[in-house]
């Protein structure tokens, strides 16, 4: 949406329908509908482990889609905010509990993620994170660290393209990472594929990683 007195724009929608999820619902297509819970789930892996209070918009936790109604409505036609403000469905919240469904996946990510952000000391907010160069155009890293026990620490890796993509740990050596140690994925609670000093991610993957 553009501000023609200021020059300004931005981007309105559901966390859900900008990751291509009401479009991939809409096709059917199962295939489009994972990738697109993939990259919800990137992105929420990020806001729960970068710092700060975590901003769980209205609905996120649920997947929530795009509500269009607010065009017949002459009060807010006129702002497409209203887009993403729509009223919770209580059917589809319900959801959240049966498995299998888009709603419990997400839901369930969710929680898992806030849950272990409450468990590791790295990532209580003390302004202790470092972004880390990537030779991969394709891939954020940062570190979370404790600052009173600096062994304390999780490298966050994620991979923003739909392809498979490679880190290779010996660069990361300057920043206390050893790249011939083994990790786990704090997240997934499983060791990443690791071979020759890289690290293989799939499209659309993070890693929240602490040395086993």
């Amino acid at each position: 949406m553009r501000n023609d007195s200021t020059g300004d724009a931005r981007i309105c929608g559901s966390l859900a329908s900008l990751a291509g999820l009401e479009s991939a619902l809409e096709k059917g297509d199962q295939g489009l509908i994972d990738l697109a819970i993939n990259k919800i789930l990137l992105l929420n892996g990020i806001i729960f482990s970068f710092g700060g209070i975590p901003l769980i918009y209205n609905g996120d936790a649920l997947g929530l889609l795009n509500d269009y109604s607010y065009i017949n409505d002459p009060s807010k036609g006129n702002d497409s905010r209203w887009v993403h403000r729509a009223k919770i469905d209580w059917e589809k919240a319900a959801r959240r509990n049966q498995r299998g469904t888009v709603e419990c996946t997400i839901f369930t990510a969710m929680k898992r993620m806030i849950a272990i952000r409450k468990e590791i000391s790295a990532f209580a907010d003390f302004n202790n994170r470092e972004l880390l160069h990537s030779d991969n155009e394709h891939l954020l890293c940062f570190l979370r660290y404790n600052h009173l026990r600096s062994s304390e620490k999780v490298f966050v890796i994620a991979n923003f393209d739909d392809g498979p993509q490679r880190l290779e740990l010996d660069s990361y050596s300057r920043y206390g990472i050893n790249p011939r140690a083994k990790y786990c994925d704090l997240y997934s609670g499983t060791s990443p594929s690791q071979h020759d000093g890289s690290i293989a991610l799939r499209g659309g993957q993070f890693y929240w990683l602490s040395e086993i």
